[in-house]
This record gives C-alpha cells, sequence and structure tokens, in this order.
C-alpha cells in the first residue's frame, strides 16, 4: 500500500466561520475512527482569512474511497460544505519518501 494525502482548498462563507468548524469536529470524530485514516490538519490563510486548507493522511487511496463510498459520509460532510463557497477543490496525491534518496 502507498499511503496519500487528501488536500482540500476550502472557501468559507463570510460569517459562517464557527459552523465550519464546529461541523469539521464532527467529520474528524468519525474520520480519526475510520480504518486507514493516518491523520488531519486545519489551516487557515493568513493572506485571506476566508481560504481553509484542509490536510489528510490515509494509508491508500483505496482508504480514502472507502471513507467517500462508506454510508452516511455525504450526510456527515454536508453541514460543513454548507459553510462553503462552491469554489472548493479537492486533490489526491501520492506520498513520496525521499529521505536518504537523491530526487531525479
Amino acid at each position: 500500500m502507498e499511503p496519500v494525502r487528501v488536500l482540500r482548498l476550502l472557501h468559507v462563507r463570510e460569517g459562517r466561520e464557527s459552523d465550519f468548524v464546529e461541523s469539521y469536529r464532527s467529520v474528524l470524530q468519525r474520520a480519526e475512527r475510520f480504518p486507514g485514516h493516518l491523520g488531519e490538519q486545519l489551516c487557515r490563510s493568513l493572506d485571506d482569512p476566508a481560504r481553509w486548507l484542509l490536510t489528510s493522511e490515509w494509508e491508500s487511496l483505496e482508504c480514502v474511497q472507502r471513507w467517500r463510498t462508506d454510508p452516511g459520509h455525504q450526510a456527515l460532510v454536508g453541514p460543513m460544505n454548507a459553510c462553503l463557497h462552491e469554489d472548493r477543490s479537492t486533490s489526491v496525491f501520492r506520498i513520496r519518501d525521499l529521505a536518504g534518496t537523491v530526487a531525479g
């Protein structure tokens, strides 16, 4: 299995920041118990406080796919997504550990 990192670039609606953080906490509580979930970070931009970055690390792409298709997932993330503008994006990256090697 190759670990992957999911990056979500988010644009939170003005006045919905506390709702967003609270609903994210519910998602995080479930994700932390989900098989293959390795960790997560939520970051807020210093340049534009409406912009947020959510990263999560998973054991494999298959684990991410199981998370996304888990029954109840859409209902779980719905309140969080309701706080966002539509100009959000999600990307999945394979993690490469280049420690001790020369990148070419």
